[in-house]
């Protein structure tokens, strides 16, 4: 039914790993460890350093030849649907995918706020003032436990200082140390300071870059620039484990997604499309690459020829709650929350097409030449970097 890459949550997945480092950690999880890293394997570390560099795709990597974290590849594994950084790195937080955390992507329709919100930075798709001004607050949005709650550990969160304190971070890190850092160069001083501080108690390292992933949606993933950045992520990674030699550490680098390159001619905007915008109750949530819609009941039908006349060689076309049921957003029961989130329908981007609408404060075309969310393997799969130090 799907002619596409779906995450397998089954053994082989960001989430599995999860559930690895957190059956290591004596605390337990609901999902199957990771075949190719079981708990077992991490036990006799002092140290667990999971190093998250947002959008470091796995085939992307494997193009990097003779670099350091090429040649330390353990395995690729599969993100989550979507493969984003709301839904991948949330699962990274809290341990479990869109399934329990029910955020479906960067852009999310919640009834809590009454407004398609950007969950992240906590603000509105249409502005930037901070929803937690106006009395919201992040446990109303999210009611899933932080990922080092339980744990047998001492827990760290080392990330950007200016997200450290966001009321997202906040929520996901509890318990949990939160370090913020000046860059993608402190984290890696920090990584080594911290591991290297005498400590009687095992502990658990969460490190995240985020700037890979930005100039990769500036200049695509196959530009110059993000090679010459990669080059010199790869370069601080090598020095990390050779200065963490003999600390007992294992040292585990992985991502959140991949990325696609997208073009201008690969936008379709649905302004363009006759009729598609009057189907619609509210604009498209969700990513460029999977867009979720939802439809007026009495334009259904329309809707349903619209996008089977003029869209289906662009997407394909679901139903959300069919989705859920095929367990595309994880597995067991889902959380009451993504019956909301999820559109009445899913378009699902083909090839490298992205899809776009204008609310009525947007003063251009512009848009992003990297891109992902979507379904393709660039996107979908992810390296497993394991290095014992």
């Amino acid at each position: 039914m799907y002619d596409f890459t779906l995450p397998d949550y089954k053994g082989n997945s960001i989430v599995n790993l999860m559930s690895s480092i957190s059956r290591n950690f004596g605390q337990h999880h609901s999902y199957r460890e990771l075949k190719v890293l079981p708990s077992k394997d991490l036990q006799g570390f002092k140290n667990i350093i999971l190093l998250v560099i947002d959008g470091l795709g796995f085939n992307f990597l494997q193009r990097q030849k003779g670099s350091f974290l090429q040649r330390n590849i353990r395995s690729s594994i599969t993100s989550t649907f979507l493969s984003t950084t709301a839904c991948a790195n949330t699962a990274f937080h809290t341990g479990y995918p869109p399934q329990q955390h029910a955020l479906t992507g960067w852009d999310v329709n919640l009834k809590e706020v009454g407004a398609i919100t950007t969950v992240l930075p906590f603000v509105t798709m249409f502005g930037s003032d901070p929803l937690s001004e106006y009395g919201f607050r992040m446990d109303q949005i999210l009611d899933i436990k932080s990922f080092h709650k339980g744990l047998k550990a001492k827990c760290f969160t080392i990330i950007d200082r200016h997200i450290a304190f966001s009321p997202f971070t906040t929520f996901v890190s509890q318990d949990s140390e939160i370090i913020p850092a000046s860059g993608y160069k402190n984290v890696f001083t920090k990584l080594r300071t911290l591991v290297k501080r005498r400590s009687s108690r095992r502990r658990f390292f969460h490190a995240y870059i985020p700037e890979l992933d930005a100039v990769a949606h500036k200049k695509g993933i196959n530009s110059h620039e993000v090679r010459e950045f990669f080059s010199e992520i790869d370069k601080r990674v090598k020095r990390l484990a050779s200065s963490l030699e003999g600390t007992n550490t294992k040292l585990i680098v992985v991502a959140d997604h991949g990325f696609i390159d997208t073009s201008s001619k690969s936008v379709v905007w649905v302004e363009k499309i006759p009729g598609l915008k009057e189907c619609l109750t509210i604009p498209l949530a969700g990513e460029a690459r999977v867009r979720h819609a939802f439809v007026r009941p009495h334009k259904v039908r329309d809707f349903e020829r619209i996008v089977r006349k003029r869209l289906s060689r662009f997407c394909w076309c679901f139903k959300g709650e069919q989705l859920i049921k095929d367990h595309l957003f994880g597995l067991g029961k889902p959380n009451r929350k993504l019956f909301d989130r999820v559109g009445d329908y899913v378009l699902i981007m083909k090839k490298n097409f992205i899809l776009k609408d204008r609310l009525a404060n947007s003063v251009s075309d512009s848009f992003l030449k990297g891109n992902h969310g979507g379904v393709s393997d660039d996107e979908m799969f992810v390296p497993l970097v394991v290095i014992d130090c």
